[in-house]
C-alpha cells in the first residue's frame, strides 16, 4: 500500500478524524486542551448550541472560536455552518 492511500485510510478512521480536526483549530490559532475540547463538548454534540437544530453531518459542525483577542482564539461553543457563518448565536446571547 502507497503512503498516500495509508494517509487516506487513517484519516478514515476516529484516531485519524480527531488528529484532523484538532489540526485544522490549531492552524486556525484555537487555544486550550484541544484533546479535552474534542472528545468532552465536540464529539457529544449532536445539536448547533444555538439554534438547536441537529448536524446534518460532520461536515456541518463546527467549533466557535472567539476572535476579538489577538493571540487568544479561546472556544466559544459547537455551531452549525449556517449559524458560525451568520454569526447568529449573537442574537441569542
Amino acid at each position: 500500500m502507497y503512503n498516500a492511500e495509508k494517509r487516506k485510510a487513517y484519516g478514515q478512521t476516529p484516531r485519524g478524524r480527531k488528529s484532523n480536526i484538532i489540526g485544522i483549530w490549531k492552524f486556525r490559532g484555537v487555544v486550550g486542551d484541544l484533546d479535552s475540547i474534542y472528545d468532552d463538548i465536540y464529539l457529544p454534540a449532536i445539536n448547533c448550541m444555538c439554534c438547536k437544530n441537529p448536524f446534518s453531518n460532520r461536515r456541518d459542525k463546527c467549533l466557535d472560536h472567539d476572535h476579538s483577542i489577538v493571540g487568544s482564539y479561546n472556544y466559544r461553543q459547537v455551531l452549525c455552518q449556517r449559524c458560525n457563518i451568520h454569526d447568529n448565536w449573537k442574537k441569542y446571547h
